[in-house]
């Protein structure tokens, strides 16, 4: 795929890189903020616990996948993307409503399907172990590409005599990446552990959302997970302090919220620990005037913060 398709790589490149740019924002102040998910591979994290922060992060990524590939094929960048059909031909008049007169046109050539379609292509393929962690990661990279797809809006063009609004070209346009990651990290806050029933187990459902999950139940019960879930198979560490094994780099050093009781307070993301206050001066420009013509003059002032550093 790299050889045959070098553009597409370079937009699932970017789509990654954009994955964990808001990973990151996303989970800021968390004990687990994405720190060092992407750092040492390009084309995915893997982390060693199948935790629901894996979970997260394999689902963004595959979002991040098919949004900027699906934008690309939009754009035209992508030589191997095109319309299926015939751009004119495929155009279809439909009225809005049986009741009223207006009419819109079908514009668009399918960018997401290609998207979609080619991070799944990419990212699947390691999954090649027939295990419940390879059948969790499918699952979550499915609801990445999902949450995609579900966000999708209409957007319209009117046309007509005099800015009336007689005929309308709509197509389907991506939503902001950022409502996407929003998106994604509610699901991961109601994440489900699931767990792997024995292959004859009658726990195990006989249809599941994904065909590689379709051994799994959720804590005894035999509901299989939905496609719109996340699912992950290990309970998570309490990432105070690191561990390697457990991906976790700990949350010494980092900046607290002394007035805030979120995850974000120093006593939550401290672990306890404590914290300490570190007191900043710097000189910054101040009242600054504009001067007829063309000069602007600023005073000097110290400027005093303050940040709360975990021990």
């Amino acid at each position: 795929m790299c050889h045959t398709a070098p553009a597409a790589v370079a937009a699932l490149g970017t789509g990654l890189s954009m994955a964990y740019e808001e990973c990151r924002a996303q989970l800021s102040g968390q004990r687990w903020n994405c720190s060092g998910v992407g750092d040492d591979t390009y084309f995915g994290h893997v982390m060693p616990l199948a935790t629901r922060e894996a979970a997260f992060t394999y689902a963004i990524t595959a979002a991040g996948a098919t949004h900027a590939l699906s934008a690309a094929c939009a754009r035209g960048d992508l030589p191997s993307c095109g319309c299926t059909h015939n751009r004119l031909s495929s155009q279809r008049r439909r009225s809005s409503s049986p009741t009223t007169s207006e009419q819109f046109q079908w514009g668009g050539c399918g960018e997401l399907a290609f998207g979609g379609r080619f991070a799944r292509r990419f990212l699947d393929a390691r999954e090649l172990e027939a295990d419940a962690r390879s059948a969790m990661n499918l699952h979550n990279n499915r609801v990445g590409r999902k949450t995609v797809k579900d966000l999708v809006r209409r957007e319209c063009k009117c046309h007509g005599v005099s800015g009336s609004c007689a005929v309308r070209t709509c197509w389907r346009a991506l939503p902001q990446f950022r409502a996407v990651a929003a998106a994604l990290r509610d699901k991961y806050r109601r994440a489900r552990l699931h767990r792997a029933a024995p292959p004859d187990s009658p726990a195990a459902p006989a249809r599941a959302p994904h065909p590689a999950l379709r051994r799994y139940r959720q804590n005894g019960v035999g509901r299989p997970p939905r496609k719109t879930e996340l699912v992950f198979l290990a309970a998570s560490p309490s990432y105070c302090e690191p561990d390697a094994a457990a991906g976790s780099l700990g949350t010494h050093g980092r900046h607290c919220n002394r007035t805030s009781t979120d995850e974000d307070g120093c006593e939550k993301l401290c672990c306890g620990r404590g914290y300490s206050t570190v007191r900043v001066v710097k000189q910054v420009q101040c009242r600054c005037k504009f001067h007829w013509c063309c000069n602007v003059t600023c005073d000097t002032c110290l400027s005093r913060t303050q940040t709360h550093v975990c021990e």
